[in-house]
Protein backbone atom coordinates (compact mmCIF):
# COMPACT_ATOMS: atom_id res chain seq x y z
CA UNK A 1 0.00 0.00 0.00
CA UNK A 2 1.64 3.01 -1.06
CA UNK A 3 0.91 6.20 0.43
CA UNK A 4 1.32 9.66 -1.20
CA UNK A 5 4.54 11.89 -0.83
CA UNK A 6 1.86 14.48 1.10
CA UNK A 7 1.49 12.43 3.58
CA UNK A 8 5.28 13.51 4.72
CA UNK A 9 4.71 16.90 4.68
CA UNK A 10 5.87 17.58 8.54
CA UNK A 11 9.33 15.96 7.72
CA UNK A 12 12.14 18.11 6.41
CA UNK A 13 13.01 17.61 2.43
CA UNK A 14 17.04 17.30 3.65
CA UNK A 15 16.54 13.92 5.61
CA UNK A 16 15.79 11.18 2.82
CA UNK A 17 16.47 8.40 5.54
CA UNK A 18 14.14 10.10 8.66
CA UNK A 19 11.61 10.15 4.83
CA UNK A 20 11.74 6.68 4.27
CA UNK A 21 11.46 5.63 7.94
CA UNK A 22 8.36 7.42 8.26
CA UNK A 23 6.86 6.26 5.23
CA UNK A 24 7.26 2.52 6.30
CA UNK A 25 5.88 3.99 9.87
CA UNK A 26 2.84 5.30 8.58
CA UNK A 27 2.36 2.38 5.86
CA UNK A 28 2.73 -0.43 8.77
CA UNK A 29 0.13 1.99 10.87
CA UNK A 30 -2.21 1.93 7.62
CA UNK A 31 -2.34 -1.63 7.23
CA UNK A 32 -3.03 -2.01 10.78
CA UNK A 33 -5.73 0.10 10.54
CA UNK A 34 -6.94 -1.86 7.41
CA UNK A 35 -7.07 -4.91 8.84
CA UNK A 36 -9.21 -3.29 11.76
CA UNK A 37 -12.14 -3.01 8.43
CA UNK A 38 -12.63 -6.83 9.78
CA UNK A 39 -12.56 -8.93 13.02
CA UNK A 40 -9.64 -10.86 14.34
CA UNK A 41 -10.96 -13.88 13.86
CA UNK A 42 -11.64 -12.98 10.54
CA UNK A 43 -8.59 -12.38 9.71
CA UNK A 44 -7.33 -15.39 11.22
CA UNK A 45 -9.69 -17.95 9.18
CA UNK A 46 -8.67 -15.91 5.79
CA UNK A 47 -4.82 -16.19 6.95
CA UNK A 48 -5.58 -20.38 7.28
CA UNK A 49 -7.41 -20.80 3.95
CA UNK A 50 -4.57 -18.50 2.06
CA UNK A 51 -2.04 -20.83 3.77
CA UNK A 52 -3.94 -24.10 2.84
CA UNK A 53 -4.41 -22.48 -0.75
CA UNK A 54 -0.84 -22.17 -1.01
CA UNK A 55 0.14 -25.36 -0.04
CA UNK A 56 -2.65 -27.39 -2.21
CA UNK A 57 -0.79 -24.90 -5.18
CA UNK A 58 2.96 -26.13 -4.41
CA UNK A 59 2.09 -29.45 -4.44
CA UNK A 60 -0.04 -29.82 -7.69
CA UNK A 61 2.26 -27.33 -9.38
CA UNK A 62 -0.27 -23.88 -9.86
CA UNK A 63 0.49 -20.53 -8.67
CA UNK A 64 -1.23 -18.79 -6.25
CA UNK A 65 -0.82 -15.71 -6.27
CA UNK A 66 -1.65 -14.36 -8.86
CA UNK A 67 -3.73 -17.72 -9.33
CA UNK A 68 -5.58 -18.50 -12.65
CA UNK A 69 -9.51 -18.95 -12.41
CA UNK A 70 -9.19 -22.27 -13.68
CA UNK A 71 -6.52 -23.25 -10.46
CA UNK A 72 -9.33 -21.94 -8.19
CA UNK A 73 -11.81 -24.29 -9.65
CA UNK A 74 -9.91 -27.46 -9.35
CA UNK A 75 -9.45 -26.34 -5.74
CA UNK A 76 -12.76 -26.38 -4.72
CA UNK A 77 -13.11 -29.56 -6.82
CA UNK A 78 -10.63 -30.93 -4.78
CA UNK A 79 -12.22 -29.69 -1.18
CA UNK A 80 -15.69 -31.24 -2.08
CA UNK A 81 -16.65 -34.83 -1.50
CA UNK A 82 -15.68 -36.95 -4.06
CA UNK A 83 -18.22 -39.03 -6.35
CA UNK A 84 -17.77 -42.31 -8.19
CA UNK A 85 -20.95 -44.05 -10.57
CA UNK A 86 -22.86 -46.42 -8.25
CA UNK A 87 -22.76 -50.28 -8.75
CA UNK A 88 -25.08 -53.04 -8.34
CA UNK A 89 -22.68 -53.92 -5.53
CA UNK A 90 -23.40 -50.74 -3.40
CA UNK A 91 -25.85 -50.77 -0.83
CA UNK A 92 -29.30 -49.09 -2.40
CA UNK A 93 -29.04 -46.57 1.18
CA UNK A 94 -25.75 -45.22 -0.15
CA UNK A 95 -26.79 -44.42 -3.92
CA UNK A 96 -27.56 -40.80 -4.59
CA UNK A 97 -28.51 -39.87 -8.15
CA UNK A 98 -26.34 -42.94 -9.41
CA UNK A 99 -23.42 -42.08 -7.51
CA UNK A 100 -21.93 -42.81 -4.10
CA UNK A 101 -19.64 -40.93 -2.43
CA UNK A 102 -15.90 -41.64 -2.25
CA UNK A 103 -14.53 -39.39 0.30
CA UNK A 104 -16.13 -36.56 2.97
CA UNK A 105 -15.33 -33.01 1.87
CA UNK A 106 -16.43 -29.30 2.28
CA UNK A 107 -19.65 -27.93 2.26
CA UNK A 108 -20.52 -24.66 -0.46
CA UNK A 109 -20.90 -22.54 2.84
CA UNK A 110 -17.40 -23.31 3.78
CA UNK A 111 -15.81 -23.49 0.66
CA UNK A 112 -17.24 -19.56 0.14
CA UNK A 113 -14.98 -18.92 3.37
CA UNK A 114 -12.09 -19.85 0.69
CA UNK A 115 -12.84 -17.98 -1.89
CA UNK A 116 -13.06 -15.13 0.26
CA UNK A 117 -9.61 -15.51 1.24
CA UNK A 118 -8.58 -15.93 -1.72
CA UNK A 119 -10.64 -12.85 -2.85
CA UNK A 120 -8.69 -10.60 -0.32
CA UNK A 121 -5.26 -11.55 -0.76
CA UNK A 122 -5.87 -10.74 -4.76
CA UNK A 123 -7.14 -7.79 -3.86
CA UNK A 124 -4.73 -6.60 -0.89
CA UNK A 125 -2.18 -7.46 -3.64
CA UNK A 126 -4.00 -5.26 -6.86
CA UNK A 127 -4.14 -8.11 -8.68
CA UNK A 128 -6.93 -9.19 -10.73
CA UNK A 129 -9.92 -11.63 -8.85
CA UNK A 130 -9.72 -14.66 -9.89
CA UNK A 131 -13.06 -16.20 -7.80
CA UNK A 132 -15.23 -13.17 -9.78
CA UNK A 133 -14.62 -15.62 -12.92
CA UNK A 134 -17.62 -17.64 -14.66
CA UNK A 135 -15.48 -20.93 -13.95
CA UNK A 136 -15.29 -20.60 -10.26
CA UNK A 137 -18.88 -19.18 -10.17
CA UNK A 138 -20.11 -21.89 -12.21
CA UNK A 139 -17.90 -24.64 -10.00
CA UNK A 140 -19.35 -23.81 -6.63
CA UNK A 141 -23.01 -23.74 -8.53
CA UNK A 142 -22.34 -27.22 -9.45
CA UNK A 143 -21.12 -28.03 -6.04
CA UNK A 144 -24.06 -26.90 -4.48
CA UNK A 145 -26.79 -28.29 -6.87
CA UNK A 146 -25.29 -31.90 -6.26
CA UNK A 147 -28.72 -33.95 -4.80
CA UNK A 148 -26.77 -35.19 -1.77
CA UNK A 149 -26.04 -31.80 -0.79
CA UNK A 150 -28.76 -30.99 1.73
CA UNK A 151 -29.10 -27.07 3.00
CA UNK A 152 -28.09 -26.00 6.46
CA UNK A 153 -29.88 -27.51 9.34
CA UNK A 154 -31.58 -24.13 10.34
CA UNK A 155 -31.25 -23.34 14.30
CA UNK A 156 -34.74 -23.91 16.07
CA UNK A 157 -36.49 -20.40 16.87
CA UNK A 158 -37.49 -20.14 20.60
CA UNK A 159 -41.18 -19.12 20.12
CA UNK A 160 -42.70 -17.67 23.32
CA UNK A 161 -44.68 -21.06 24.55
CA UNK A 162 -41.30 -23.00 24.75
CA UNK A 163 -39.39 -20.68 25.71
CA UNK A 164 -41.69 -20.20 28.52
CA UNK A 165 -41.29 -24.00 29.21
CA UNK A 166 -37.54 -22.96 29.57
CA UNK A 167 -38.32 -20.45 32.59
CA UNK A 168 -40.65 -22.60 34.27
CA UNK A 169 -38.15 -25.33 34.07
CA UNK A 170 -36.18 -22.34 35.92
CA UNK A 171 -35.80 -21.19 40.09
CA UNK A 172 -34.01 -18.36 39.84
CA UNK A 173 -34.97 -17.22 43.70
CA UNK A 174 -32.95 -20.23 44.92
CA UNK A 175 -30.08 -21.06 42.29
CA UNK A 176 -27.52 -18.31 41.10
CA UNK A 177 -27.15 -19.87 37.63
CA UNK A 178 -31.27 -20.32 37.23
CA UNK A 179 -31.11 -16.45 37.65
CA UNK A 180 -28.24 -15.91 35.10
CA UNK A 181 -29.74 -17.93 32.66
CA UNK A 182 -33.23 -16.32 33.44
CA UNK A 183 -32.18 -12.70 32.18
CA UNK A 184 -29.63 -13.99 29.81
CA UNK A 185 -32.76 -15.91 27.97
CA UNK A 186 -35.12 -12.94 28.40
CA UNK A 187 -32.60 -10.42 27.19
CA UNK A 188 -31.31 -12.73 24.19
CA UNK A 189 -34.68 -12.99 22.97
CA UNK A 190 -36.18 -10.14 23.11
CA UNK A 191 -33.33 -7.55 22.54
CA UNK A 192 -33.04 -10.75 19.51
CA UNK A 193 -29.35 -10.58 20.25
CA UNK A 194 -26.69 -13.06 18.63
CA UNK A 195 -24.78 -14.98 21.12
CA UNK A 196 -21.70 -12.72 20.03
CA UNK A 197 -23.91 -9.73 21.56
CA UNK A 198 -24.47 -11.66 24.57
CA UNK A 199 -20.99 -12.45 25.48
CA UNK A 200 -19.80 -8.86 24.69
CA UNK A 201 -22.43 -7.44 27.39
CA UNK A 202 -21.09 -5.51 30.35
CA UNK A 203 -23.34 -4.60 33.88
CA UNK A 204 -23.15 -0.77 32.59
CA UNK A 205 -24.74 -1.69 29.78
CA UNK A 206 -28.20 -2.47 31.31
CA UNK A 207 -30.32 -0.11 32.84
CA UNK A 208 -33.88 -0.41 33.81
CA UNK A 209 -36.59 2.00 34.25
CA UNK A 210 -40.04 2.08 34.48
CA UNK A 211 -40.95 1.94 31.10
CA UNK A 212 -38.42 -1.21 30.51
CA UNK A 213 -34.92 -2.26 30.50
CA UNK A 214 -32.57 -0.21 27.80
CA UNK A 215 -29.46 -2.65 26.50
CA UNK A 216 -26.61 -0.55 25.09
CA UNK A 217 -25.01 -2.93 21.65
CA UNK A 218 -21.58 -1.20 21.60
CA UNK A 219 -20.24 -3.17 18.53
CA UNK A 220 -22.02 -6.51 16.56
CA UNK A 221 -21.88 -8.08 13.41
CA UNK A 222 -23.58 -5.28 11.31
CA UNK A 223 -21.47 -2.88 13.50
CA UNK A 224 -17.97 -3.41 13.26
CA UNK A 225 -16.88 0.11 12.84
CA UNK A 226 -18.11 -0.08 16.93
CA UNK A 227 -20.86 3.10 16.29
CA UNK A 228 -23.31 1.43 19.32
CA UNK A 229 -26.88 1.31 19.61
CA UNK A 230 -29.20 1.17 22.49
CA UNK A 231 -32.16 -1.25 22.55
CA UNK A 232 -35.72 -0.83 24.06
CA UNK A 233 -37.23 -3.87 26.08
CA UNK A 234 -40.29 -2.60 27.10
CA UNK A 235 -41.60 -3.26 30.53
CA UNK A 236 -45.40 -5.36 30.95
CA UNK A 237 -48.10 -2.91 31.09
CA UNK A 238 -50.36 -2.95 34.23
CA UNK A 239 -52.91 -4.35 32.71
CA UNK A 240 -50.89 -7.76 31.76
CA UNK A 241 -49.78 -8.03 34.98
CA UNK A 242 -52.84 -7.78 37.54
CA UNK A 243 -54.08 -10.89 38.96
CA UNK A 244 -56.16 -13.10 36.13
CA UNK A 245 -55.04 -15.17 33.16
CA UNK A 246 -52.15 -14.04 31.36
CA UNK A 247 -50.60 -12.34 34.10
CA UNK A 248 -48.12 -15.39 35.58
CA UNK A 249 -46.50 -15.44 31.87
CA UNK A 250 -45.92 -11.72 31.84
CA UNK A 251 -44.54 -11.43 34.82
CA UNK A 252 -42.18 -14.39 34.07
CA UNK A 253 -41.44 -12.86 30.79
CA UNK A 254 -40.33 -9.91 32.55
CA UNK A 255 -36.65 -9.19 31.17
CA UNK A 256 -36.39 -6.20 33.45
CA UNK A 257 -37.44 -7.79 36.77
CA UNK A 258 -34.91 -10.47 35.75
CA UNK A 259 -32.24 -8.74 35.12
CA UNK A 260 -32.03 -6.44 38.36
CA UNK A 261 -32.72 -9.54 40.21
CA UNK A 262 -29.45 -11.07 38.79
CA UNK A 263 -27.23 -7.64 39.12
CA UNK A 264 -28.66 -7.42 42.78
CA UNK A 265 -27.09 -11.53 43.17
CA UNK A 266 -23.47 -9.90 41.61
CA UNK A 267 -23.96 -6.79 43.84
CA UNK A 268 -24.19 -8.77 46.67
CA UNK A 269 -20.61 -10.44 45.72
CA UNK A 270 -19.19 -6.72 45.41
CA UNK A 271 -19.40 -7.22 41.62
CA UNK A 272 -21.36 -3.88 40.25
CA UNK A 273 -19.35 -3.88 36.67
CA UNK A 274 -17.99 -6.09 34.00
CA UNK A 275 -19.09 -8.44 32.05
CA UNK A 276 -23.08 -9.35 32.41
CA UNK A 277 -22.99 -13.23 32.07
CA UNK A 278 -20.28 -14.99 34.18
CA UNK A 279 -19.82 -18.80 35.48
CA UNK A 280 -20.78 -20.25 38.39
CA UNK A 281 -18.52 -21.71 41.11
CA UNK A 282 -18.50 -25.68 41.16
CA UNK A 283 -20.46 -25.52 44.46
CA UNK A 284 -23.13 -22.72 43.09
CA UNK A 285 -22.44 -20.43 45.57
CA UNK A 286 -20.46 -17.29 43.84
CA UNK A 287 -19.61 -15.51 40.14
CA UNK A 288 -16.39 -16.07 38.85
CA UNK A 289 -14.83 -13.30 37.57
CA UNK A 290 -14.26 -13.81 34.03
CA UNK A 291 -17.28 -13.24 31.32
CA UNK A 292 -18.95 -16.54 30.10
CA UNK A 293 -17.77 -17.04 25.89
CA UNK A 294 -20.00 -17.13 22.77
CA UNK A 295 -19.97 -21.02 22.93
CA UNK A 296 -20.76 -21.32 26.64
CA UNK A 297 -23.83 -19.24 25.83
CA UNK A 298 -24.75 -21.24 23.26
CA UNK A 299 -24.34 -24.34 25.46
CA UNK A 300 -26.78 -23.05 28.06
CA UNK A 301 -29.05 -22.14 25.74
CA UNK A 302 -29.03 -26.33 24.15
CA UNK A 303 -28.60 -27.57 28.07
CA UNK A 304 -31.51 -25.03 29.63
CA UNK A 305 -34.20 -26.66 26.14
CA UNK A 306 -33.10 -30.44 27.16
CA UNK A 307 -33.69 -29.87 30.83
CA UNK A 308 -37.18 -28.28 30.19
CA UNK A 309 -37.36 -31.37 27.65
CA UNK A 310 -38.22 -29.83 24.25
CA UNK A 311 -37.93 -32.75 21.55
CA UNK A 312 -36.15 -30.27 19.38
CA UNK A 313 -33.66 -29.46 22.02
CA UNK A 314 -30.82 -30.44 19.87
CA UNK A 315 -31.50 -27.69 17.39
CA UNK A 316 -31.42 -25.05 20.02
CA UNK A 317 -28.00 -22.97 20.44
CA UNK A 318 -27.21 -19.42 20.00
CA UNK A 319 -29.09 -18.16 16.94
CA UNK A 320 -32.47 -19.17 18.82
CA UNK A 321 -33.02 -16.56 20.87
CA UNK A 322 -33.09 -13.86 17.93
CA UNK A 323 -34.23 -16.46 15.53
CA UNK A 324 -37.58 -16.91 17.63
CA UNK A 325 -37.92 -12.96 18.29
CA UNK A 326 -38.27 -12.42 14.90
CA UNK A 327 -40.67 -15.31 14.00
CA UNK A 328 -42.88 -14.68 17.01
CA UNK A 329 -42.65 -10.84 16.29
CA UNK A 330 -43.70 -11.22 12.75
CA UNK A 331 -46.38 -13.82 13.90
CA UNK A 332 -48.10 -11.37 15.89
CA UNK A 333 -48.21 -8.71 13.81
CA UNK A 334 -45.54 -6.35 14.03
CA UNK A 335 -44.56 -4.53 11.06
CA UNK A 336 -41.87 -5.99 9.43
CA UNK A 337 -39.65 -2.80 9.57
CA UNK A 338 -39.80 -2.26 13.30
CA UNK A 339 -38.57 -6.07 13.35
CA UNK A 340 -35.96 -5.13 11.13
CA UNK A 341 -34.81 -2.44 12.70
CA UNK A 342 -35.06 -3.72 16.23
CA UNK A 343 -32.80 -7.07 15.70
CA UNK A 344 -30.67 -4.82 13.44
CA UNK A 345 -30.78 -6.64 9.97
CA UNK A 346 -29.56 -4.35 6.95
CA UNK A 347 -31.99 -5.96 4.79
CA UNK A 348 -35.50 -7.27 4.45
CA UNK A 349 -34.28 -10.14 2.42
CA UNK A 350 -32.43 -11.33 5.46
CA UNK A 351 -35.39 -11.58 7.14
CA UNK A 352 -37.36 -14.23 4.65
CA UNK A 353 -36.71 -17.30 6.37
CA UNK A 354 -38.01 -15.99 9.65
CA UNK A 355 -41.17 -14.64 7.27
CA UNK A 356 -41.48 -17.89 6.14
CA UNK A 357 -41.28 -19.57 9.47
CA UNK A 358 -43.91 -17.08 10.96
CA UNK A 359 -46.83 -17.02 8.27
CA UNK A 360 -46.78 -20.61 7.14
CA UNK A 361 -50.25 -21.50 8.94
CA UNK A 362 -51.47 -18.07 9.69
CA UNK A 363 -54.51 -16.45 7.89
CA UNK A 364 -52.78 -15.90 4.24
CA UNK A 365 -52.91 -19.79 3.85
CA UNK A 366 -55.28 -20.92 1.35
CA UNK A 367 -55.15 -24.08 2.83
CA UNK A 368 -57.67 -22.28 5.87
CA UNK A 369 -60.13 -22.01 2.72
CA UNK A 370 -60.09 -25.97 2.02
CA UNK A 371 -61.32 -27.47 5.62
Amino acid sequence: MELPEEALTVLPDDEPGAVAEARDELTARAESYARGARAEKTWAAYERQWARFEVWCDGVGERALPADPLTVARFLADLAPRWRPATPADPPATVVAGQVRERDGMRPGTLRGYLAAISVVHQTAQLENPTRSEAVRRTLAGIGRHPAVAPPRRRAAARRDPLLELLRALHPEESLSDARDHALLLIGWKAALRSDDLARLRMEDLHASEQGLSVFIARSKTDQAGHGTTLGIAAPTPETTTVGEGSGESMLLDAGVAWVRWRDLLGSHGIVDGPAWRGIDRYGRRPRAGGLHRNSIADIIKRRAAAAGLGDADLWGGHSLRRGFATEAIAAGVPERDVQRHGRWRSRASMDPYIDAARTFDATNPTHWLI
